[in-house]
């Protein structure tokens, strides 16, 4: 990291000539082409929302192989991914069928869980850890899988969310490259431009848990024998009155050796500096394992392993992550602090990716200097208030010039989204970004409208344990989606991509030629030499099309 700057608590201002920017005639058809995509992780239960023990489903595909359907830690924890496209209702169209398609294909009884919390979990040695099959690429993917249960533990790698890509076109970058007069290379500008995003991200990044946690309670079985201070609602559910987001608290996803590495995202080079530490130096904490038990000893076994609210990201088959992105820089982000919603059926809504574009396009344009230590502590404290005591009167979060009430320190932040959120309106002759941001506002003015705050109440109105409710939704859920229909065109491209999927792992595993310890060998290695321009256009590959019989597509570890 680079020396420690002077703390300032960033204005949340973006000045008038940028908001002409925005909406200029140029600048604001350059908006059409923002990319997004949607990952959208659930696990399988059984009838009584028990965690089911069943194998991935064949009829869904290899979950090596399949682009759109996948397992995340689990077998029993289904991914859905959506490509990224400029269409935002293309986006949730082809969720929407790809839920369809897996409640059509599940086994009789089971449903997708409809929250981020896990179900009631089994003992750990009934949680089956994904399997991908006998090809090295398979085994390397189980293997990090058997690193994270040995680490973590199998119960919090139960624990699901929703991850959201977005870009911006080059065309957008390239004008404000010319705005800002910036005399970077346009490359080296937009990677930069992308870490200056997710610095504000992190600044402003406790408004997520806030506006869509959905995760107060848990069942039980998920803290098992570990202290909390969550209060027990009835026999079986655990939970806290303000939280709103378990799972970004330290009881949720997290890391206590990964804390003592921190990641600085000032900008490209200290971000893969700090990152290629954490991969090439041994843990201590991890030392004991056997090499089976996980692909290396390092602080991080790969790039995945690193825990956040916000990656950079860039999409390579032929590289690691990170020496893709020392060559090539970031191509988008990929936030990763939204619950599962269960008050709704895909997890989230267009009115909520509606106002994450928002926010991730402010993010970008108003000023974002280098983070201090002491500013990055603060974050991580403000995202722990967030998450247990969100909706808690009077909470005051921490800022480096001193306590404010969260509501405080909201305002100049909605009222900017909100002059933002016009300007564009005006701009494209529509009044979605209003409306994203006034449903959001509301949740400020009445934390009750928050979905956090919705699901206890409906657990005292009715006296229902967290499990029962959650079976409940699911239950609710898989009707709608049984209840949508799919043009046979589309049935028959998703059965083209199982039968591909499951040809394909076939092939790879016919083709093992190098064992495993060579084969994980030449992948681990960190080569960040740059290559020549010319050669960055052949190592992007094309998305994976059935058609493309002799192009390799396996899933990212």
């Amino acid at each position: 990291m680079k020396k420690e700057t002077t703390p300032i608590e960033v204005e949340t201002l973006v000045d008038e000539s940028l908001l002409a920017f925005i909406t200029s005639d140029d600048v604001k058809d350059t908006l059409q082409g923002v990319r997004r995509g949607i990952e959208r992780e659930m696990v399988r239960v059984t009838q009584s929302g028990a965690l089911s023990l069943r194998p991935h489903p064949e009829s869904l595909g290899s979950a090596l192989t399949h682009p759109y359907i996948t397992t995340d830690f689990s077998e029993a924890q289904l991914e859905l991914v959506t490509p990224a496209v400029t269409d935002r209702k293309e986006t949730f169209k082809t969720l929407a069928s790809l839920h369809h398609f897996v409640a059509s294909h599940l086994s009789e009884g089971e449903t997708m869980w409809a929250a981020s919390m896990p179900p009631a979990l089994p003992l750990d040695n009934d949680i089956a850890i994904a399997n991908y099959g006998t090809s090295n690429a398979g085994i390397a993917k189980t293997r990090y899988r058997e690193g994270l249960a040995n680490r973590y533990g199998k119960r919090m790698q139960l624990i699901s969310g929703i991850h959201y890509n977005f870009s911006l076109p080059e065309s957008f970058w390239q004008a404000l490259h010319t705005h800002t007069e910036s005399q970077l290379p346009l490359e080296t500008f937009i990677s930069e431009r992308y870490f200056h995003l997710i610095r504000n991200v992190l600044r402003n990044g406790w408004i997520i848990p806030y506006l869509f946690g959905a995760s107060p309670a848990a069942d039980k079985s998920y803290l098992q024998d570990r202290p909390h201070a969550l209060n027990q609602w009835g026999s079986t559910t655990d939970y806290f009155p303000w939280a709103t987001s378990l799972r970004l608290s330290k009881l949720g996803y997290g890391s206590s050796e990964q804390s003592r590495f921190p990641i600085s995202f000032n900008n490209k080079q200290d971000y893969l500096s700090g990152l290629c530490h954490a991969l090439t130096q041994p843990s201590d904490q991890y030392a004991h394992l056997a090499q089976h038990q996980q692909l290396n000893g390092s602080v991080l076994q790969l790039e995945n392993e690193l825990y956040g609210s916000v990656r950079p990201k860039i999409v390579n088959a032929q590289m690691r992550p990170l020496v893709a992105m020392c060559h090539y820089g970031v191509e988008y982000i990929e936030l990763r602090s939204l619950d599962n919603n269960p008050l709704l059926p895909l997890g989230i809504d267009e009115l909520q990716s509606q106002f994450i574009d928002l926010f991730l396009l402010y993010s970008a344009l108003t000023p974002s200097p280098e983070m201090s230590e002491q500013e990055s502590k603060l974050i991580m404290q403000r995202q722990e208030l967030v998450a247990m005591q969100g909706r808690k009167p009077n909470l005051m979060l921490p800022t480096v010039n001193g306590d404010m009430l969260l509501t405080d320190l909201a305002k100049p932040l909605m009222g900017m989204l909100a002059e933002m959120a016009k300007s564009l309106d005006d701009a494209q002759e529509t009044n979605s970004y209003v409306k994203a941001v006034m449903r959001e506002q509301a949740k400020f003015d009445d934390s009750q409208l928050t979905p956090s705050a919705q699901i206890l109440a409906v657990m005292e109105q009715e006296s229902l344990s967290f499990t029962t409710l959650m079976r409940r939704y699911s239950g609710e859920h898989k009707q709608g989606y049984l209840n949508d229909t799919l043009s046979a065109e589309e049935m028959t491209q998703l059965q083209s991509l199982v039968d591909y999927s499951l040809a394909e792992q076939k092939r790879l595993e016919a083709e093992n030629e190098t064992n495993f310890d060579d084969y994980l060998a030449q992948k681990s290695q960190i080569d960040c030499e740059v290559p020549s321009r010319g050669d960055a256009s052949q190592s992007m590959p094309e998305y994976l099309n059935p058609s493309q019989g002799n192009k390799e597509h396996v899933n990212p570890l």
